[in-house]
């Protein structure tokens, strides 16, 4: 399949896509102009972008340098008009950051074209994978970095786009600091520290992941080197930590962390898993998420090896927060009616009030969780204090359990 637009679909696409990045425009209140060519995205923990795939139909997909092509989800493929198209398919095998190591799972072998902006990507190769699992019913696919590495890409965290830059001025790299990085196979590895408290330092090699929702994550390696005795501390089991299967982590709270400049009192996680990215069998320390990164834009020029960074004006302190519902639940009401637990802490709240893993909660406070739109979700609902959650169990008995909204685990 290759890609051949007559007059109608570009028009038709281009209509699309206007629609698309309007919508975009209006849900980040963006007041900075966005320049040509650039690639708009929004960010919920992960880099949403809105695009269009196969010529005319509309996509959401997060972008991951943690991978390589697109993927698609399965559940979306089942779903869409995209997933009826009659393409190809084999099997391939693949890892990702859970236990389960590596799986095999289907491929698509024709040629995909998916326009982002005024980008247009070809994509031969396109696993099918389990990613509303894991990020629920927004996430239609990823992007990896085939699609934006072959010239130096700006990260925008500031007004929220992608821009791929022909070449680099030193006018373009005013204010930027270069950052001692290495390029491993179009991963982005940053010497770093990461102060732990007073005494413990952990100075080394960690890996830039903008697939990350999180603050920084320790491999187990990392883990085991550090001493938590004493520390307030929480464990979390996530059904689905990543692609490649569930897996656990301990939070807890760090003095700093220095990526250019140093950021304070933040919430780090340091994995449990024994497969997968955050296992013991890894050359870096632990990952860095959007939690922190969005702190800074970035130009990564992968071409020539090299990573600048520059503190934007992000003044959101998210990095030093912990879980007050003490669980976490991905948007499943593609699929059904709720919000599918996916994470919960060991003798937190909800663990406590008799919320397990798969539950699905059909309302809040009496207000169904169909009804509550993405925009809503991402500015938080600010639940606080007594509050009833209706829950579909595994077995088909609907329940109600309330938390007491209040402190955070940690």
């Amino acid at each position: 399949m290759h890609l051949n637009i007559n007059s109608f679909k570009i028009l038709h696409m281009k209509t699309r896509l206007a629609l698309l990045f309007s919508i975009v425009f209006s849900v980040l209140n963006i007041s900075a102009e966005v320049p040509q060519k650039a690639i708009p995205f929004i960010l919920d923990s992960h880099i949403y972008i809105q695009g269009v795939i196969a010529d005319t139909i509309p996509v959401s997909l997060i972008y991951d340098t943690g991978a390589d092509r697109l993927y698609m989800d399965k559940d979306y493929m089942d779903l869409s008009t995209f997933g009826k198209l009659p393409f190809r398919k084999a099997r391939a095998k693949m890892g990702g950051a859970g236990n389960d190591g590596v799986k095999t799972v289907p491929i698509i072998i024709d040629t995909i074209p998916l326009q982002m902006g005024d980008v247009v990507h070809k994509e031969r190769i396109t696993p099918i994978i389990n990613l509303r699992e894991i990020l629920g019913r927004h996430a239609d696919g990823m992007i990896g970095n085939n699609a934006v590495f072959d010239k130096p890409l700006l990260v925008n965290y500031t007004d929220g786009y992608l821009l791929s830059i022909d070449s680099l001025t030193p006018e373009m790299l005013d204010g930027y600091t270069k950052l001692p990085a290495q390029f491993n196979n179009n991963r982005i590895d940053i010497e770093c520290e990461l102060k732990i408290d007073s005494i413990q330092r952990v100075i080394g090699t960690f890996r830039l992941d903008l697939g990350c929702g999180s603050t920084i994550i320790l491999t187990n390696a990392a883990r085991k080197g550090i001493d938590l005795t004493g520390k307030p501390q929480a464990i979390c089991y996530y059904s689905n930590m990543g692609v490649g299967g569930d897996g656990s982590e301990v939070n807890f709270r760090a003095e700093s962390f220095k990526f250019l400049d140093e950021l304070y009192n933040i919430v780090i996680s340091a994995s449990y898993n024994t497969e997968g990215a955050l296992s013991s069998d890894r050359a870096y320390l632990g990952i860095i998420g959007n939690d922190i990164l969005c702190h800074y834009d970035l130009i990564i020029d992968a071409p020539n090896n090299m990573l600048y960074a520059r503190r934007n004006g992000n003044t959101d302190t998210s990095y030093q927060k912990s879980s007050k519902i003490q669980m976490g639940y991905v948007d499943r009401t593609d699929i059904g009616d709720g919000w599918i637990v996916s994470s919960i802490y060991n003798d937190g709240i909800a663990q406590k009030a008799g919320f397990e893993i798969g539950d699905e909660v059909l309302s809040i406070n009496g207000r169904l969780v169909k009804e509550i739109s993405w925009e809503e979700q991402r500015k938080g609902l600010g639940l606080t204090g007594p509050t009833t959650y209706e829950v579909k169990k595994k077995s088909g008995e609907i329940v109600s359990y309330i938390l007491n909204i209040d402190k955070e685990i940690i």
